[in-house]
Order: C-alpha cells, then sequence, then structure tokens
C-alpha cells in the first residue's frame, strides 16, 4: 500500500507501528492504567508522493486537555489505615482518583464509618474531580462470623452492629434502646 499516513484505531495506547503507520490513541483515559499523554496526530503533507525521508509529511502529536486517572492501593491492619508512602498531593488535584483500601476479614478487622470518612476529608483536600473508596477484603483470610450474628437478642445485635460501624452519641444510642423495648414489647404483647 503506497498509503503516507495510515491512522489506526481502537487501542488506546499511542504507538507508532512503522514509519507511517501510527495508533493515535485515545483522546482521553478510559482506565486508571493509562498514565500516557492522549490526544491525537495533526497530519501534514507537503507533497503527494512518497518520499524515503519521510519530508512528504509531517506529524503532530497535540495533548488533548484529558484528566489524570490515579488508583492508590491503601491498607488497614491493626486498626490503622496506611496510605502509600509517596503520596503526592499535587497528583491527585483535577484527577479522578480511585482508592482501593484491603481490609483483613473478620468482624474486628472492619472500617468505621469515621475513618472512611476521615480518608476522604484527607483525599478531598487535595482537590480531585472525582473520587472513588474502594474497600475489599483479603480473601486469603477465612472469615470470622460476625459478632451480629453471634448476639442472641435485638439490643445485642444493635450493640454488635455499633461496635462494628461507629456508635450515634449515648443518647441516642439510649433513645434507639428505648424504641426497640417498645417495639419488642408490642410485638411480644400480639
Amino acid at each position: 500500500m503506497k498509503a503516507q499516513y495510515v491512522g489506526l484505531s481502537h487501542i488506546h495506547l499511542r504507538q507508532q507501528l512503522a514509519p507511517r503507520i501510527w495508533y493515535a490513541g485515545s483522546l482521553s483515559r478510559c482506565d486508571y492504567s493509562e498514565v500516557e499523554d492522549k490526544g491525537y496526530h495533526l497530519v501534514t503533507l507537503y507533497a503527494p508522493d512518497l518520499r524515503p525521508d519521510l519530508s512528504d509529511l509531517d506529524i503532530e502529536f497535540r495533548v488533548s486537555p484529558t484528566r489524570r486517572m490515579v488508583e492508590l492501593h491503601a491498607v488497614y491492619e491493626n486498626g490503622e489505615l496506611r496510605l502509600p508512602d509517596n503520596l503526592d498531593s499535587l497528583t491527585l488535584k483535577d484527577s479522578r482518583v480511585k482508592v482501593v483500601v484491603t481490609v483483613p476479614n473478620g468482624p474486628d478487622h472492619v472500617l468505621s464509618r469515621d475513618q472512611q470518612e476521615n480518608l476522604r476529608e484527607k483525599l478531598l483536600s487535595a482537590n480531585p474531580t472525582e473520587l472513588k473508596v474502594k474497600i475489599e477484603h483479603d480473601a486469603e483470610l477465612p472469615a470470622e462470623p460476625a459478632p451480629i450474628a453471634a448476639a442472641r437478642s435485638a439490643e445485642e445485635k444493635l450493640r454488635a452492629y455499633w461496635t462494628m460501624k461507629g456508635s450515634p452519641p449515648a443518647d441516642r444510642q439510649e433513645r434507639l434502646l428505648a424504641k426497640l423495648a417498645e417495639v419488642e414489647k408490642a410485638v411480644l404483647s400480639t
């Protein structure tokens, strides 16, 4: 084929297959693994015929204004959340950020709502455009039965839930327990 320029598509990574054959790549990032610049080729043809020294064309790569996608991996162990040591807040600014937190299996290894909110606040202070937090349980360790499953009464189950997820203020706990007692009494009397 005697083409001066062959532009291929579908592959997201910009790459040159031969002197005149290119994948320009995608204009924007579609996956967190795509860290390279995104853009398009501006192709200028200077002559209608192919020249061996490629002087018949000019291929200029123009970067598109696409957001970075940053995936971070954190670990929650022994009651402590550890983010990567080399975390740079400038990398997160104006980026689409996804944090994957690995938590050991079992009810004693639960990332509380307060801890999750603290993590969100810390990351949002870097001004990302988007923030996703994904919590994964370590599949290597067998899951222990939850204290909620071991609790016998509704009150014990509620207290076990609060221990796992974070307790409301004491006055609210008392109101909820009083309401629970009323509901239990009404159900048992029928």
